[in-house]
């Protein structure tokens, strides 16, 4: 058996933080006008000062976000993934900039909300979907993803642990092996945090296992006071752990005009479907599509030695791919996407893209 490693970071590692301020961005601006089109990052950093957040993109004027709306979500996205202040990157003293402009005029009339609304970017989608676990995800990245969401509770209710961790797993060796690198207070006791964390690993693997806590030997500084953080630089966290291919594009900050989100969603939405249907046992989807043109430039689906070719046919056209028809049919206007960049874009029974159709 070949060996396979698969890591995930929690919503407390500094380029998540990014994501999801890039995230809370986009939903306000949903709120306030639903055919808002938005292309946010944030960079996030320490420094002499306290610390500097800057949000910036291209976004419509109707969003309505202002200087004092940047200020407001930026702080609500902190509240909740960082716990403790450091000389560099202080919650009080924080420089937060707004360099948002508006949307490109070019852009904005290829992506007109009609039926025939054309794709907000060119590029290329991958989905993905296998019978191995109940999540329909790969095994080894599911397994790390659940340690990783169980460890994120225990970060927030001790209060001798920080909120910036990653879980590394690797399988096909004799024993299992954890990676668990998890942000601390100083006075903590390493030994009785390991001890924790090896019985909450227990929870998700039954097999034989190592464990290997906090490897540098302390891990006290983090967050974006101990490493800058970027939106857009955990895409392969965000989808599907190593063992799949991505299209390339983020998600976070992207109105769902923005196939790299909206044409995700549809191909793992698609990719989910088949497998769960029994027409493979595993199946990846990949999507292609030109800026402004609303019919896929591509539509190809793998399954792996493993299709029922006529029932297959018939069941991919049920599943029109043009921008407008994937956002209505996903509801991804109306998507709280504060939370959906949390632990993976898939895999989570509660998002539309993850729906089992009645087919």
């Amino acid at each position: 058996m070949a060996y396979v490693t698969a890591e995930t970071v929690s919503p407390g590692h500094p380029d998540k933080i990014a994501d999801l301020i890039s995230d809370y961005v986009l939903t306000e601006a949903l709120n306030n006008n639903k055919s808002s089109r938005v292309a946010v990052e944030t960079f996030l950093t320490g420094t002499n000062n306290g610390g500097l957040v800057v949000v910036g993109g291209e976004i419509s004027e109707s969003a309505n976000i202002h200087d004092e709306e940047v200020e407001k979500i930026v702080r609500e996205a902190l509240s909740i993934t960082i716990k403790s202040s450091f000389e560099d990157f202080d919650l009080n003293k924080l420089s937060i900039q707004n360099v948002l402009t508006p949307q490109s005029e070019e852009i904005r009339s290829a992506v007109e909300d009609d039926e025939d609304q054309g794709a907000g970017d060119q590029g290329i989608m991958i989905g993905f979907a296998t019978n191995e676990t109940d999540s329909f995800m790969p095994k080894t990245f599911d397994t790390a993803r659940k340690i990783q969401m169980e460890l994120w509770n225990f970060q927030n209710e001790n209060s001798l642990l920080d909120l910036d961790s990653k879980v590394q797993v690797t399988t096909g060796g004799e024993k299992i092996k954890v990676v668990v690198s998890t942000q601390h207070k100083k006075e903590a006791n390493i030994d009785e945090i390991n001890n924790q964390v090896e019985s909450l690993v227990s929870n998700f693997i039954t097999d034989d296992f190592t464990l290997d806590l906090n490897p540098s030997g302390s891990f006290v500084k983090g967050g974006p006071a101990g490493d800058t953080g970027l939106t857009g630089r955990k895409i392969v966290v965000d989808a599907y752990g190593p063992t799949i291919p991505v299209g390339g594009g983020a998600f976070s900050g992207k109105d769902p005009s923005k196939v790299d989100r909206s044409g995700a969603y549809a191909a793992r939405h698609l990719a989910k479907n088949i497998v769960a249907h029994n027409l493979a046992e595993k199946c990846l989807v990949r999507i292609a599509y030109a800026i402004g043109k609303s019919e896929p430039y591509e539509v190809t689906v793998d399954t792996f030695g493993s299709k029922a070719d006529n029932i297959l046919d018939d069941f991919i056209t049920k599943f029109d791919m043009k921008p407008r028809v994937i956002i209505e049919r996903l509801g991804l206007i109306d998507v709280n996407y504060k939370k959906d960049g949390m632990f993976s874009h898939f895999g989570h029974s509660d998002r539309n893209w993850e729906k089992v159709e009645d087919i």
